[in-house]
């Protein structure tokens, strides 16, 4: 749990929906942006994987000497760690022409191998279960934490990718290197340019979910993995259809289900806190999957490697 066992029940469930807002919005937008590109991306749970090993690493050494506001040097390092492991998928997918959904599980296993033998071999810090950054949560209620730091890089995030989509001729371009990259290419644009450039950054927005997830969900900790949240994110962002305002609706609802799924029980002892109860918000995931399915458009170039030969 993160937040004050004191706190007011209502800043709890805030302060819930809140943390699991940032950490899921932040990785759906990472798969969004690679995929309005044409790139399938869902390696964002590798990504996220390395960001938040990066990171844990970096509060390791940086924590003790340098405090708790170094967290934000651990956030571009894992930033700058994620973008860099994202040259194996474009690799993979943009110079060999690999499948993009095989290339993606690639990552996600790779990555995952990496954080669980860092973490269980005892390399850093020496604990043999977990890395411990021992970074607490910059927030402006320390009470819940509600009002944090990730919560503004988020609100930030969100207004930069909102006008580069709808107000910039380059966001035009973008969304066109998903949807007719012939088109674009026709033009004198280059469409590799634009999914190199946007795999890069939707790694680095994901290794940026990272450490969030460390930061909020394990309080400073890493153990190995970010528990599927990639995957989630990757379902978020399909639910809502690779625009932002609509994935950012259906990310408060599933940070409301997650929420509520914790702190009930929590607040309500006659409700039973078994494993059932924490799969319910999995549930969910699947069933809106299954419900949007038949409605779901996603960008028309998707997954399609690009080949001038074929224009």
């Amino acid at each position: 749990m993160f937040l004050a066992e004191n706190s007011d029940f209502s800043l709890q469930v805030v302060s819930y929906i809140l943390g699991y807002f940032v950490i899921f919005f932040i990785a759906a937008m990472a798969g969004m942006v690679s995929e309005r590109s044409g790139v399938v991306n869902i390696g964002i749970e590798g990504f996220m994987t390395i960001g938040a090993l990066i990171y844990s690493i970096c509060g390791v050494y940086f924590h003790p000497t340098m405090g708790n506001w170094s967290q934000i040097l651990g956030m571009i390092f894992a930033i700058i760690g994620a973008s860099v492991y994202s040259l194996l998928h474009i690799l993979a997918t943009l110079k060999l022409k690999c499948d993009q959904i095989i290339s993606g599980t690639a990552i996600n296993i790779l990555a995952q191998g990496i954080g669980l033998f860092v973490v269980y071999s005892g390399l850093i810090g020496g604990d043999t279960t977990k890395i411990d950054s021992t970074y607490g949560q910059i927030a402006a209620d320390k009470g819940t934490n509600a009002f944090s730091i990730y919560l503004v890089i988020t609100i930030i995030i969100t207004c930069i990718l909102g006008i580069y989509f709808s107000l910039t001729k380059t966001g035009k371009r973008h969304i066109a290197a998903g949807e007719n990259p012939y088109a674009l290419e026709a033009a004198g644009i280059s469409v590799i340019k634009y999914r190199f450039i946007w795999v890069v950054i939707s790694a680095g927005l994901a290794g940026l979910a990272g450490t969030f997830f460390v930061m909020i969900r394990l309080q400073g900790s890493f153990r190995g993995d970010v528990q599927g949240y990639g995957f989630l994110a990757m379902a978020i962002m399909i639910a809502g259809q690779w625009r932002i305002k609509y994935i950012a609706l259906f990310t408060l609802l599933f940070s409301i289900f997650f929420s509520l799924s914790e702190v009930v029980p929590l607040k309500v002892p006659s409700i039973p806190t078994g494993k059932w109860m924490s799969a319910l918000p999995f549930v969910f995931s699947l069933i809106a999957m299954i419900v949007i399915a038949k409605w779901s458009k996603p960008p028309a170039a998707i997954g399609q490697p690009y080949d001038k030969a074929k224009r």
